[in-house]
């Protein structure tokens, strides 16, 4: 079963931005649905590609792989594509239309795309909620709907609007945005999507250093988002 698979019956859960195979792994074991792997365009492409492709080897099949990406469309043809085996790429800026449909073309036909979209609505390309889902409803699998336009802020948004957002379209719906053990269970009754997308609410901060998977707010987090289904009656 895919990250987006209409026949799931449970909430979907995706871990965000890992950059390690042990975390990975370890997370892999936890009872989530796919990990995020993050590669921008101010990054060493080719390094985070092939350090990516490596880390790819060791995870279970059952576990969704997602790229979230904010680089060029012919970075992403000619340098990621053919040497990185995802099952899904999250899109993070405002591509155009033809761009999505010739990746359609030249990804393989399993791939999966969800498109990010802003809890803000005068943050996206058209501040009518609409339009941007009618713009990309008929070429993308899913939307990523997180607090704001610049992801990773760990800032809770609007969730009365995200839940108007989920009723407007019929492709399924991740959360995202300042989501933790302690709160999600609000987010799942208010918002009802599809799934939910959780980075800094399961990670510490090193001072001075990265952002690190922390495995006991992994476990409690997925833990609190079983509870909610049972208590919400959504399984």
């Amino acid at each position: 079963m895919t990250l987006l698979d209409r026949s799931a019956k449970s909430i979907r859960i995706k871990l965000c931005e890992f950059e390690c195979l042990d975390p990975a792994y370890e997370a892999c074991s936890l009872g989530v649905d796919a990990l995020g792997f993050h590669v921008f365009k101010h990054q060493n492409v080719e390094e985070k590609t092939a350090k990516f492709q490596e880390i790819f080897r060791y995870l279970p099949q059952t576990i969704d792989k997602v790229l979230l990406t904010d680089v060029a469309f012919d970075v992403l043809c000619d340098k990621i594509l053919p040497r990185l085996r995802m099952d899904t790429i999250q899109l993070y800026p405002d591509w155009p239309v033809d761009h999505i449909r010739l990746l359609r073309q030249q990804a393989p036909d399993d791939l999966k795309i969800l498109k990010v979209m802003s809890a803000c609505p005068e943050e996206n390309f058209s501040p009518d909620d609409g339009v941007f889902l009618s713009t990309y409803e008929p070429v993308v699998d899913g939307i990523l709907l997180d607090s704001y336009r610049v992801g990773g802020t760990g800032k809770v948004g609007d969730w009365k609007h995200c839940a108007e957002i989920v009723k407007r379209t019929l492709l399924p719906v991740f959360l995202a945005g300042g989501l933790n053990a302690g709160n999600v269970g609000e987010a799942l009754s208010t918002v009802r999507p599809f799934g939910v997308d959780v980075e800094s609410g399961v990670s510490d901060r090193i001072p001075g250093g990265p952002l690190v998977k922390n495995m006991e707010k992994c476990r409690s987090f997925v833990d609190a988002v079983r509870y909610a289904e049972r208590s919400l009656g959504l399984i």
